[in-house]
Parts: C-alpha cells; structure tokens; sequence
C-alpha cells in the first residue's frame, strides 16, 4: 500500500531539480522543470522552510532559523522524518495560478510541521488553497549577509606592445615577462558566477 501512496507524490517530484551552481547561499535554489520558475523557499501549511545543501536537511525560516535534525531530503526530493518517508518536495501551481515549491504528504496534501522536532501532519490544503506564495527564502534567513551579492572587482589593465591586457592584481612584475610570451593564446581572464536543482546545489 505505501508503494501506492508514494506513486502518488512522484508526479510533483519529477517537476524538481535543483540547480548546479555557484551559489554561496547555504541552501538549495530549484528549477521547475515546467515553467521558468526559480524558487528555494519550500512552503507547508504553517511555515517556510528551506532546503541546507551541506546536510540535505530541511530548516524552518519563518520566525527564527531552527534546521529540523530529524529530516532529511534524498536526491528524488522525497522526505524523510527519523528515517520513515513522509511526504516529497517539489512544484506545484498555487492559488495566483503561480509555480511554487510544497513540502506535500504522500496523499498531495500540503503537510503542517512541527516546529520543534519537524515532525510533519496531514492536512486537507492543497497549493491552490495559498495566495501571495513566497518564493525567495532571503526574505526570511536570519543572516542577511548570506544574500549579499558582491560585485567583482574590474581586472587592472596594461600595455602590452600596443594592447591592453586584462591581468589579476596580484600579478608580480616577474610575471610580466611570462605573460608577455604567451599573449596570443591567452588574451584575458574572465570570471562567471552563479547559477542554480535537480533536487539543489549550492
């Protein structure tokens, strides 16, 4: 009978996954697989919560941060509480007709938590029942430098024989002379950040 049951959460999981990236955020960011929705808060029925990467243990950021030790999120977004499945995380559309992530019991309803152990309960709400569905969890983190995102620094330029070269700060006027053989095959140094499930990297 639990086999069936859990059939029943597979359809919203499948619609997860989390984003490969960058980020410096110390949870997860999820990308549905439907739409161009980008969301890392994970709603239930009393609470928002996120998803920590280096655990794969949900928190609760409503109120104050509390991570729930006794949960735990495998790799297809299903949940576990002391080590039995309760339920699976994933997309849903809301009740603004917008994609928004759930933590869902293993009958679709939208679960209430516990605050203190995690321990979720089932309710009859499902995520049409919810308007105004918060979607970015830095809204709520308790540590506001976690969302600040740092501009990079221009690259310092120099003159090499009538071009300019893109080189780090730090180099040494030794390096100079090494870089100067080998500027037709490297004519710069660029940078790239971020990016974000399926289920979430950060």
């Amino acid at each position: 009978m639990l086999k069936n049951i859990i059939g029943a959460a597979v359809a919203m999981v499948m619609a997860i996954a989390p984003t490969v990236s960058a980020q410096t955020k110390p949870w997860e960011l999820f990308l549905d697989s439907t739409s161009s929705a980008a969301c890392d808060v994970i709603n239930a029925n009393n609470a928002e919560l996120v998803l920590i990467s280096a655990t794969n243990q949900l928190a609760i950021v409503s109120g104050t941060d509390v991570t729930l030790e006794d949960t735990l999120v495998d790799a297809d977004g299903f949940v576990f509480f002391e080590g039995e499945p309760v339920g699976a995380i994933g997309f849903a559309t809301d009740g603004d007709d917008l994609r928004s992530i759930w933590w869902m019991s293993l009958t679709g309803t939208v679960v209430d938590v516990d605050g203190f152990t995690g321990e979720p309960t089932q309710t009859n709400k499902f995520p049409t029942d919810f308007v105004d569905v918060p979607c970015d969890a830095c809204e709520f983190w308790d540590n506001p430098a976690a969302c600040v995102v740092e501009e990079p620094k221009p690259p310092v330029k120099v003159n090499l024989c009538g071009t300019d070269v893109a080189i780090p700060i730090g180099l040494t006027a030794a390096g100079l002379a090494t870089l100067s053989f080998v500027r037709s095959r490297r004519r710069g140094i660029s940078t790239s950040q971020e990016a974000s499930p399926q289920p979430i990297d950060g």
